[in-house]
């Protein structure tokens, strides 16, 4: 146990002991030193102020030290010492020595004046007794020897001697109680209710001083409450405290010569009478001792009744260092023991409670797996029968439970079975065998599987598969029969039915186009159908007998290894087998065919796996379409590199596996410099020309494991497998350096580029495909802002600056060019290759971002950006509305009033065909692209209406050009905009057409006008046959949906001469006018055109 240091609370020895009592020799006279103690009580004085003061402001104040002093002086009263001689200022004598010989007290009077003594002759020595118990200073180490001889000797004064038994002094309660204020607050923490002392001793107001005297030596008390009976509001009698007699009192009276026996309480009683309430604290009843100079208050309760009395020694007791010592040891060693019995407890109860959280758990979950259980039975859809089998007949148990289905099944209701036996169900047609087998079953409690006719409750038979297994108790008793039972006439019929068609389907097999080949239980082919004869180059009578192996070679088209035989797939797993994907057949003259193949299981009656069939067909052809197709959609058509799809593709797959296993990847991203020179300068051809020999330049300079693509225009990404961020930082100098070296050269004219890369590493950290290509993007632009032609490695600190200084840019010079109206239209002609006429204009409207300084700036360069950031709306709106505010003088003022009237009332006259509204023959087309986001948007439309309706511009003069892209991605969306405008005139192009594998699939779910085919088709159409057969397609199958097709790319007369030939009914291009400014209609066709009608026909006609 800890050891707490109660000693700084307790008074020193020396402060508890009072050094001046009240002595006398022993043949004083008792009545004199009964006037003598009287005298030294009256000699103290109370502080009368102080009282007053409290009892005025209603509360107790601390005690001062002259009301303590005095309050000593009392205490020194209520004993008196006899000692052979001594010295007294009051009797005038001397003492040589103080010997101590006895002691008289209060009580002790008390005693002799209930004993009826008579004290007036009587001296000190007749009724002084002998001291319980003495001190002796110099052993005394500490208060604790005072306050045990106190307490052990019963008594309130104990003499304190010196070593030759000469009296010093005297140790009392009061001494003691006095020298305790510093722990005074430990008073404060108590309340009166906790130590009063409820057995009082009351007598009535007419009892005689005499009867108290008597009263107080029998019980031992020294003080008699005087109480008044009072009726309570329960109807019970109440003692009420009026007044109080102590043993100081009679002193007191004795002194004064009172006759005791003839003196009644009500005449000598102490009042006022002092009291406290059990709710008040120690420290209230010690002021009240102190301010009174009592020695005990009487406690009352709510209605003034009597409750007990307090004492200094009930004060003492809190006080009691010893007390307070044992009892900061025993609540210590208690706290400590609870605390100890608290964590077994503890401990216990979570054990406890695991145990019963465990149990219930348990009981939980074998609830619920009784409900599942019983659920189970109830809803299967197999009939289950319960029979008990302690019947009499074990071979022939009782049913004693059937669910919904057995009455499905059988007609029969549960009252209607249960008590009955199996056998009910049996007739003539059930076989005898396979009932005796059963019965067999039931007497040797063995597991039960086969299959019977049984008779249901109407006579009718069916085919019942059984499937009985015994229940046994925990002594392995079998007490019960579950039988699942399944109705399997409808499988029978079809076994029946299949063997009947036996010889059909061998038939069959023979005239069908695939291959077929069936073997036995062992794998080994039993025969082969002409097809399969014909594609293995086997014969059915060479083959047969032969494991499946040998005349079915099958690899894998890409590895060359050999394929699982499907065979022997199908009749281990007992299921169908498909393989399909890059199988190849290897016939018996090394012939090569792409297959399809699957195997299924070949099963008996009995259910008796006995062989498969094998089919497969030749799909070579199909497959080298597919390849093909899937080439085209997942490479570049002019670098033949992958594309950005594909690309995107294998760098999840990267990802995947940099998340998945910790493997380390890197992506470059390359982006040409100087490369927009060699086009503008030499036109489209050298700049693909110059793309092709730079993609072979670049897939030199990489392994053939690292995947080099295009991503569009003159930028590239390479994605490095298993490269450390080290060697693709060498990998990617390598590529500048090569790049650096390169010289291209076009005609008479050499050009040297350059390279700006951004290097990303993949990881396990890496978020997304998208954060991998945002953070090259962000590293390649670095790269290009700090000087082109170097490296830029991505780190992720800087990343949102490098962000904000690319995309962040291009946005903050839209939202300007918006603002400030810094864009600006050009236009490029489109030209019917058949019969051009100088009153016809058709042209696309394009567009260009003048910033404030330096070259106009190409969509190309901020669309992306726009695109991201959600601006190609707001591009679009400006894009309209400039438009029609041009074509408003022209066209708003000179249209027809009909057209301005019909205008006017949109969007209300869009149920009616333009053609019935509109009379006028217009001859200008103005082609205006739309974005994915505004087709989207669903306020567009209304916008659009607005516009048509604000500037009064004729739909007929309008086309929107949608990418074909955009259109498929936003089909809906894109026909009901397309339908809903067409109705007013407006007329629609497909741009981009052919770009996609599902081109001609959509396309007759959009009404365009005009299909403007991908110029990857026309670049080289002079030079590939396959362009030209794409491009003489969608012409014609354009025509035969009435859709007039356009060309764009056309940079040459030999290409556009090619367009004629192929019927292609428009083209655009830099041959036949490059994009300028755009003016307003009457100016056109020289000012924006900048072609005469002279040049357009000499053109035309070359």
């Amino acid at each position: 146990m800890q050891n707490h240091d109660s000693s700084k609370y307790l008074p020193t020895l020396d402060r508890v002991i009072d050094r001046s009592p009240l002595t006398v020799v022993p043949d004083t006279p008792l009545a004199e030193v009964i006037t003598l103690m009287r005298q030294l009580r009256e000699s103290c004085p109370v502080n009368d102020a102080g009282i007053s003061q409290a009892n005025t402001y209603g509360q107790l104040r601390e005690i001062t030290l002259p009301l303590t002093s005095g309050a000593i002086g009392d205490a020194r009263g209520s004993c008196v010492f006899v000692v052979s001689e001594f010295s007294s200022e009051l009797g005038g004598r001397s003492a040589k020595n103080s010997q101590l010989q006895g002691i008289f007290t209060e009580k002790d009077l008390v005693s002799a004046i209930a004993a009826g003594k008579n004290l007036k002759g009587l001296k000190i020595a007749d009724v002084m007794r002998a001291p319980a118990a003495t001190l002796i200073e110099a052993e005394a180490k500490d208060i604790f020897s005072a306050l045990i001889l106190l307490r052990q000797a019963g008594i309130h004064h104990l003499p304190v001697l010196d070593n030759d038994g000469q009296l010093l002094g005297v140790i009392t309660p009061e001494s003691i109680r006095q020298a305790m204020l510093q722990p005074a607050n430990i008073l404060r923490m108590r309340r009166v209710a906790e130590v009063m002392i409820p057995q009082v001793v009351q007598a009535p107001a007419t009892a005689s001083v005499k009867h108290l005297a008597e009263l107080m030596a029998q019980c031992r008390v020294s003080c008699v409450v005087i109480t008044e009976e009072k009726i309570s509001p329960a109807n019970s009698l109440l003692p009420v405290p009026i007044g109080i007699v102590t043993e100081r009192d009679l002193v007191e009276f004795q002194a004064l010569d009172i006759n005791l026996s003839q003196t009644i309480a009500q005449t000598v009683m102490s009042t006022p009478l002092f009291s406290l309430k059990p709710e008040d604290s120690l420290w209230v009843a010690h002021q009240e001792m102190q301010q009174r100079l009592v020695r005990r208050l009487v406690v009352t309760g709510q209605r003034g009744e009597l409750l007990g009395i307090v004492t200094q020694s009930s004060l003492l007791q809190v006080l009691d260092p010893m007390e307070m010592s044992s009892v900061i040891d025993v609540l210590h060693a208690g706290v400590e023991e609870r605390t100890s019995e608290l964590q077994k407890a503890i401990a216990s109860l979570s054990l406890a409670n695991a145990r019963l959280e465990s149990e219930i758990a348990t009981r939980a979950r074998a609830e619920a797996r009784l409900q599942l259980l019983e659920s189970a039975v109830v809803n299967a859809n197999d009939a289950i029968v319960i029979m008990d089998a302690g019947h009499s007949d074990i071979s022939d148990p009782t049913i004693i439970y059937v669910n919904e289905a057995f009455n499905q099944m059988t007609g029969y209701l549960p009252e209607e079975i249960v008590g009955q036996t199996p056998s009910c169900l049996r007739g003539p047609e059930s076989d005898c065998d396979r009932v005796a087998k059963i019965r067999r079953a039931f007497s040797r409690r063995e597991h039960l599987r086969l299959e019977l006719i049984n008779y249901r409750k109407d006579g009718s038979t069916y085919w019942v598969e059984l499937n009985s297994v015994p229940v046994s108790d925990s002594e392995g008793n079998v007490t019960h029969w579950v039988s699942v039972q399944r109705d399997i006439t409808d499988r029978k019929r079809m076994e029946q039915a299949f063997f009947e068609e036996k010889e059909l389907a061998q038939v069959t097999l023979q005239s069908i186009g695939d291959a077929v080949i069936a073997t036995d239980a062992r794998g080994c082919i039993s025969t082969l159908n002409p097809v399969a004869e014909q594609l293995t180059g086997w014969s059915t009578a060479e083959a047969k007998g032969l494991p499946l192996g040998t005349v079915m070679r099958v690899v894998n088209e890409v590895t060359r290894l050999p394929i699982e035989n499907i065979a022997e797939t199908a009749l281990d797993g007992g299921r169908n087998c498909d393989r399909g994907c890059n199988s190849l057949l290897i016939a018996r003259n090394n012939r090569e065919f792409a297959i399809d193949r699957c195997a299924a299981p070949i099963h008996a009656s009995s259910g008796e796996i006995v062989g498969t069939v094998v089919v497969f067909r030749d799909v070579t052809q199909v497959r080298t379409q597919a390849r093909q197709l899937t080439w085209q959609a997942t490479h570049d058509a002019l670098t033949q590199l992958v594309n950005r799809r594909e690309f995107e593709y294998q760098l999840e797959h990267a990802l995947h596996s940099a998340q998945g296993y910790g493997q380390e990847h890197v992506m470059l991203y390359l982006d040409l410099d100087r490369f927009k020179i060699v086009n503008d300068t030499c036109g489209h051809v050298a700049g693909d020309e110059l793309l092709r020999q730079i993609s072979q330049l670049l897939k030199s300079s990489i392994r053939k494991t690292d995947i080099l693509a295009r991503l569009g225009g003159d930028e590239f990404a390479v994605l490095l497998y298993k490269c450390s961020p080290d060697r693709g930082l060498e990998v990617a100098e390598t590529l500048l350096q090569a790049v650096q070296g390169f010289r291209f050269a076009w005609e008479d004219k050499t050009f040297s580029i350059g390279v700006s890369i951004g290097l990303v590493a993949i990881n396990p950290q890496t978020a997304s495909v998208t954060s991998v290509l945002s953070a090259a993007d962000v590293a390649c632009y670095a790269a290009k802002n700090k000087g082109r032609n170097r490296v830029q490695v991505y780190q992720a600190g800087d990343g949102e600056l490098l962000k904000q200084r690319g995309e962040t840019q291009w946005v903050v010079q839209i939202n300007q060019a918006l603002e400030k109206n810094r864009f600006c239209l050009y236009s490029q002609p489109i030209v019917n290759l058949h019969h051009h006429q100088t009153s016809e204009i058709h042209c696309e409207i394009l567009l260009r971002l003048q910033p404030e300084t330096g070259q106009l700036i190409s969509p190309m360069a901020f669309i992306p950006a726009a695109e991201r950031y959600n601006l190609m709306q707001a591009i679009d709106r400006w894009v309209v509305r400039t438009l029609f505010s041009n074509l408003s003088p022209v066209f708003g003022s000179n249209s027809s009033v009909r057209d301005r009237d019909l205008i006017a009332t949109l969007p209300a006259v869009t149920s009616l065909p333009i053609s019935q509204s509109l009379g006028v023959n217009y001859t200008h087309l103005y082609s205006i692209n739309l974005s994915g986001a505004s087709i989207n948007e669903d306020r567009f439309i209304d916008f659009l209406y607005e516009q048509f309706a604000t500037y009064q511009i004729p739909p007929q003069v309008i086309c929107f050009e949608i990418t074909e892209t955009v259109a498929i991605a936003n089909l809906s969306k894109a026909a009901s905009l397309i339908w809903k405008f067409k109705e007013l005139g407006c007329r629609f192009a497909l741009d981009d057409f052919g770009s996609g594998m599902s081109s001609f699939a959509y396309l007759k779910n959009l009404p365009v006008d005009f299909i403007k085919i991908d110029g990857n088709f026309i670049k080289n159409l002079v030079e590939n046959p396959v362009d030209v057969v794409m491009v003489e397609a969608i012409t014609k199958i354009g025509h035969v949906m009435g859709i007039k097709t356009i060309a764009e790319y056309v940079e040459s007369e030999t290409v556009m001469e090619k367009l004629r030939e192929l019927g292609v009914d428009c083209a655009q291009g830099y041959y036949l006018g490059k994009p300028q400014p755009f003016n307003l209609p009457s100016a056109c066709v020289v000012e924006e055109f900048a072609l005469n009608s002279l040049e357009f026909e000499t053109k035309l006609a070359s």
